[in-house]
């Protein structure tokens, strides 16, 4: 006799979107990002007493979303290295020009270098506090310059990574692998202080060019990748510290981890992996075992 219940569509096409930062200064943050950074503002909405604001790139279909609850106190991110938030990164065809150009803005930014083979790195911050890292899309002795518009910002630049932290690597990455459908396609270790290892998800379709997660070309590939992957830190040793753990933030920095999706497909899924969760009107929100806070909107 067949069995009446209902198969568990496990492959409901979620689809990373957008990741949604905290802010306190409107107009200031939206000058900074339009002109400073060279994003573009593509839609404000008014939801539960706090405006939205989409940022997109050229040629991009990653935002940044901005959040304004006037509300809240004013109360800048302050980072800590124990906090589930760090920061998010820029890939661009030429660091050296992007470091110039913010030095002419005096806007402060560290000089480029070359962290090992990990890449081609410099660090700044938005006027909210948030960090932002941009990677040169080759390493510094493989730089290829080229430019394309008079405004050094949008040369070929993308959204590239949202770098969060995990307390244990191995349930994270099955959380993001099994209900998020994004697959681990790129590992660094990194043996610095006490050391910590990286681990990049990204769209399943995505094919790097050697199949070994920890092959060094497959870094280059993804930087020159116009897609959002998600950066996972993990401190050595942490899940087995009962006096570790990783702090969340509820009025400023990181709010929410955005996708798209059959949330019918997906909420059968949270169902039958015992997750809980929150449904409201076209959306599903619930949390990551480091407590990301995760909204899946349903597909238009």
């Amino acid at each position: 006799m067949k069995s009446t219940t209902a198969e568990i569509p496990f492959f409901s096409k979620i689809k990373l979107q957008s990741f949604t930062l905290q802010i306190f200064e409107p107009e200031q943050t939206l000058s900074f990002y339009i002109n400073v950074l060279g994003f573009s503002l593509l839609n404000e909405f008014l939801e539960d007493n706090s405006t939205y604001y989409n940022l997109y790139l050229e040629n991009e279909h990653f935002n940044i979303q901005l959040k304004y609850s006037p509300s809240l106190t004013k109360t800048l991110y302050q980072q800590t290295s124990t906090d589930n938030y760090w920061k998010y990164s820029l890939f661009v065809t030429d660091i050296q020009k992007i470091y110039t150009q913010l030095q002419n803005q005096n806007h402060k930014i560290g000089e480029p270098y070359q962290f090992g083979d990990i890449g081609y790195l410099s660090h700044t911050i938005d006027i909210e506090n948030h960090h932002v890292e941009y990677i040169q899309k080759t390493f510094k002795q493989n730089k290829q310059a080229i430019s394309k518009t008079d405004f050094l910002f949008k040369e070929d630049m993308a959204l590239g990574l949202l770098t969060i932290r995990t307390k244990d690597p191995v349930k994270s990455i099955k959380f993001y692998e099994e209900i998020l459908e994004l697959k681990l396609l790129v590992r660094m270790y990194v043996d610095r202080s006490n050391g910590f290892t990286l681990y990049f998800l990204g769209d399943k379709t995505l094919r790097p060019p050697n199949p070994d997660i920890d092959a060094i070309e497959n870094r280059e590939w993804m930087y020159q990748q116009s897609h959002l992957f998600i950066e996972i830190q993990h401190y050595w040793g942490s899940e087995y510290d009962k006096d570790f753990s990783l702090n969340s933030t509820s009025i400023n920095g990181l709010q929410t981890i955005n996708f798209s999706g059959n949330i019918v497909a997906l909420k059968e899924k949270l169902k039958a992996k015992s997750i809980m969760f929150n449904e409201e009107v076209d959306k599903v929100i619930f949390y990551t075992v480091d407590k990301h806070k995760i909204v899946v909107k349903k597909i238009k």
